[in-house]
């Protein structure tokens, strides 16, 4: 007999009760000289003292208790439930415990790491990194709120941050970000396929001067005036002597029958335009289930469609929660492997929500002071699950530098030392984050089991595939994650395509229904050749 395990996370929510600003020291900064030795400098930047901070959190931590029924082979019925030996689901009372954190700035010696944690019900032993990842953030973000209120250079006594170009901590704030923000959303035609088109245009290539090369020739970039052989005839004929994507990473090309990458990634927007992509994730409540939608095209891996997707959700027409989930990146999984050890891996998506439920216990411990946690204004202080992501990746470029003992897969930090832009630095956040809710959700209802067979077994109702399994689908018994109905992304379970065929027919095929017909207008387009041809495009507007 095999058990199902289904793990609750804490959450906890932070009430400030009262603040008072002032001036005071600044929080011991890292330099590349001390980080090697483990050791800390004060900023050269102090202030005297004249009041006292004390600001006081209270942590309310609400203890839940989800547990899992046994395995026994059987349990799927020829409706649209599932046997809950996969999840058996029995809630017990819910608790809630109050601990008063104090902010106030102290002359003591800062608490240290802890030696080790509990992710995922094991123990992993915290490296040095841990520390610094919460210290790095925090005089990152500091760093850009100094030039951004127009401070002159310095603006960090960090000599690593000083020497090497590190992103934002907030993905929001960074350039190219501002930019999309600024001159791809805010610009032109404001309805929704026009622009997650302009969205898409933008993010297949990742380079501003790309962008701009379509905006001189075209004018307004418009999904309605749209032509596949145009758009690549100016494109090829410009990489011939510049280059067309970002370097900030790799984007892959579809294999969709194009001369080039650039005719391949202009057929993909085609594709996922014909396909009315923005009419689905509209209809969808989790950046989960949107990230799952968008990776049915070919060539969006788990980064590239979590970057395009965070580029949709700056439009006013998404506003997915980023704290819910969020898929980690080559860099985010590097570091947390670096902060915790080899043992994490398997476990490093727990370990991410660990640092997110637990970041303000560590600022607080660290001794840096509300004001100087990072926030992004329609946010709540500090980071969010994206957020936190989108830094570790920087951290782990930082710790190369600062823990060079600790090795990773690279050494260098970076390609270029950082030389700061002669412009102004914006930070723009999208207006629908200061104005309207900030979450989209269903209700999550938990609901007991909708039915209990003659030997007891009990049963959930399958609400909808949220994701497919991509390393070994095309072989063997391909996996599929299931949203229950009435439960959260949270809650949500791996389960084989041989279990739905019987238990939840309707819902299988409905998602095969659409991986087929992607799949099959991907291979017109690949039988294309060099040359595009017009076929369905725009059929969004009679759908």
């Amino acid at each position: 007999m095999a058990v199902v395990q289904t793990r609750a996370h804490v959450m906890a929510s932070y009430i400030p009760l009262g603040a008072a600003t002032t001036p005071g020291t600044r929080p011991f900064t890292p330099s590349l000289a001390s980080c090697g030795a483990l050791s800390l400098t004060a900023s050269s930047r102090a202030s005297s003292l004249s009041t006292r901070l004390c600001a006081q959190f209270v942590l309310l931590t609400p203890v839940s208790k989800i547990s899992a029924g046994p395995v026994d082979g059987r349990g799927m019925t020829n409706t649209r439930t599932f046997s809950a030996e996969s999840q058996r689901r029995q809630r017990s009372s819910t608790g809630a415990r109050l601990l008063v954190v104090d902010f106030t700035p102290s002359r003591k010696k800062r608490s240290p790491a802890p030696k080790v944690v509990k992710i995922a019900g094991r123990d992993f032993y915290p490296t040095v990194i841990f520390d610094t990842f919460f210290k790095f953030v925090s005089e990152r973000h500091l760093t850009q709120q100094l030039r951004l209120a127009g401070k002159p250079p310095p603006w960090t006594s960090d000599s690593i941050i000083a020497t090497y170009p590190f992103t934002n901590v907030f993905r929001v704030y960074d350039r190219v970000s501002q930019y999309v923000l600024r001159n791809v959303i805010q610009q032109g035609d404001q309805n929704l396929h026009e622009q997650c088109f302009r969205v898409m245009v933008f993010r297949s290539f990742n380079k501003i001067e790309t962008w701009e090369l379509l905006t001189a020739h075209f004018g307004a970039i418009t999904w309605r005036d749209f032509d596949v052989n145009m758009y690549e005839d100016v494109l090829v004929e410009q990489q011939q002597n510049h280059a067309l994507y970002g370097h900030a990473y790799i984007i892959p090309s579809p294999k969709l029958g194009g001369r080039a990458n650039a005719s391949n990634h202009l057929r993909l927007v085609q594709l996922m335009m014909e396909e009315d992509l923005p009419g689905q994730l509209r209809k969808l409540h989790h950046l989960k289930d949107a990230h799952g939608r968008i990776s049915l095209f070919p060539g969006m891996g788990d980064f590239m469609a979590l970057q395009l997707l965070l580029d949709l959700n700056m439009t006013p027409h998404f506003n997915y929660s980023e704290d819910e989930w969020v898929a980690l990146g080559p860099g985010s999984l590097e570091c947390l492997r670096k902060m915790f050890g080899p043992s994490i891996r398997g476990f490093e998506f727990d370990a991410l929500r660990y640092l997110h439920q637990s970041q303000h216990t560590h600022f607080a411990r660290l001794h840096i002071r509300p004001r100087d946690i990072p926030r992004v204004p329609g946010h709540t202080p500090g980071l969010s699950m994206v957020d936190l992501e989108h830094a570790l990746c920087e951290c782990e470029k930082y710790s190369r530098a600062c823990h060079p003992s600790i090795k990773g897969k690279r050494q260098q930090v970076a390609k270029r030392l950082f030389v700061p832009r002669p412009n102004p630095i914006t930070a723009d956040v999208p207006p629908h984050w200061l104005t309207g809710p900030r979450r989209r959700r269903e209700a999550i209802t938990r609901p007991d089991a909708a039915l209990v067979d003659s030997e007891g077994e009990e049963e959930y109702e399958v609400s909808h595939i949220v994701a497919e399994k991509r390393s070994g689908s095309e072989r063997g018994d391909p996996q599929y994650l299931i949203r229950w109905r009435g439960w959260g992304p949270e809650d949500d379970t791996w389960e084989h395509e041989s279990r739905l065929v019987d238990g939840a027919p309707d819902v299988l095929e409905e998602w095969k229904s659409l991986k087929a017909r992607i799949a099959a207008r991907a291979a017109e387009m690949q039988a294309m050749g060099v040359r595009f041809k017009g076929g369905t495009t725009k059929s969004y507007k009679s759908r």
